[in-house]
């Protein structure tokens, strides 16, 4: 069973799966940003790559979704996510073994949605018991305190 949100994107949509390809691509630093080589003492740019050291039993992932300039805005841009299999193999430099979890694939069992702007807003939540008897249970919606389940 899906999960349907009633929201129709204006621009194409991101993947999460994209997202965390671009999180953790190399980057090469600026010249003002330059390290002195251990082995001739010489400014060198560097190359970072940023990697989920670890991967946790139960991952969290928190999307920036406001953009600080001159003022704020919300990034309003819509993120496909699967709702199971989330495979974050790539993204782990240390995956299996005595030093990782083996099976990095995860199954989404909630999102917490903000709605308004920077300052202000109203956050609901969506979620799933994946342990309950006979399988997943339904998709709730939480709004303060009201929680009804999701046709």
């Amino acid at each position: 069973a899906g999960l349907n949100l009633p929201y129709v994107p204006r621009v194409a949509p991101l993947s999460l799966r994209g997202c965390l390809r671009r999180f953790t691509a190399p980057e090469t630093l600026l010249e003002e940003e330059a390290w002195r080589c251990e082995g001739c003492a010489a400014m060198r740019r560097a190359t970072k790559r940023v990697a989920v050291w670890r991967a946790p039993r139960i991952l969290v992932i928190t999307l920036k979704r406001f953009a600080f300039a001159r003022s704020s805005r919300k990034v309003d841009r819509y993120v496909d996510f699967p709702l199971e299999g989330l495979d974050l193999a790539p993204f782990v430099a240390h995956a299996g073994g005595e030093t990782g979890r083996a099976d990095l694939t995860y199954d989404l069992f909630g999102v917490v949605n903000h709605f308004g702007a920077a300052g202000y807003g109203h956050y609901t939540a969506f979620v799933r018991d994946l342990f309950a008897v006979g399988g997943p249970g339904p998709w709730l919606r939480c709004d303060d305190s009201s929680v009804a389940e999701v046709p």
